[in-house]
């Protein structure tokens, strides 16, 4: 009797995990004020996403795993501050919240993305924490959108611990993401 091949293919994703319950109930706090009928991020799903990779099999994600354990950076902290959007305020479609520590942030971000896999990032790497995506804004929902992006523009959530990263398996079902974890790796 043949066997049956099973072809393992998973929506891929590293990131670095929000861990700190403080600092989550306060970036919650940007979701509770636009309250506007959008997908938040849910609370326990809070990351900085640093690559995403659509359909890979087991083989990319071991060396995904290799490529992290080559990784040699020093954990750090950054502070987390204020609100913008992306693409632009005229076309809101995500929102975010900053970090500070930039440079550290890429030179994390140019080690784990040393390898041969495609990644399916769309953008060039900007460290940011996703609060909620937005479809189909009204006129209405885009001025109250804009004066708490405006509110929030300069506001200090607290403080990220980067000790370690992760890679995530993300999982679609019925509209919401299932993630699970498949890697990590200290700093």
């Amino acid at each position: 009797m043949a066997e049956t091949l099973k072809v393992y293919m998973a929506r891929v994703f590293s990131a670095i995990d929000v861990e700190s319950k403080k600092l989550v109930e306060e970036l919650g706090k940007v979701q509770d004020r636009i309250d506007l009928g959008f997908s938040p991020v849910k609370k326990d799903k809070m990351h900085i996403t640093l690559e995403f990779f659509q359909d890979i099999g087991k083989k990319e994600i071991d060396e995904l795993k290799a490529t992290m354990d080559k990784v040699e950076a020093d954990s750090f902290t950054a502070e987390v501050s204020g609100v913008g959007c992306f693409p632009s305020t005229e076309h809101i479609r995500v929102v975010w919240s900053g970090l500070d520590q930039e440079e550290k942030f890429q030179r994390l971000y140019s080690q784990l993305s040393d390898h041969k896999i495609a990644s399916d990032n769309k953008h060039e790497f900007k460290p940011h924490i996703t609060l909620m995506r937005v479809r189909d804004i009204d006129r209405d929902e885009k001025k109250k959108l804009r004066r708490t992006l405006r509110e929030f523009k300069n506001h200090r959530f607290g403080e990220l611990e980067v000790k370690k990263v992760k890679l995530f398996r993300s999982d679609l079902q019925q509209g919401d993401s299932r993630y699970e974890e498949l890697y990590s790796r200290e700093l």
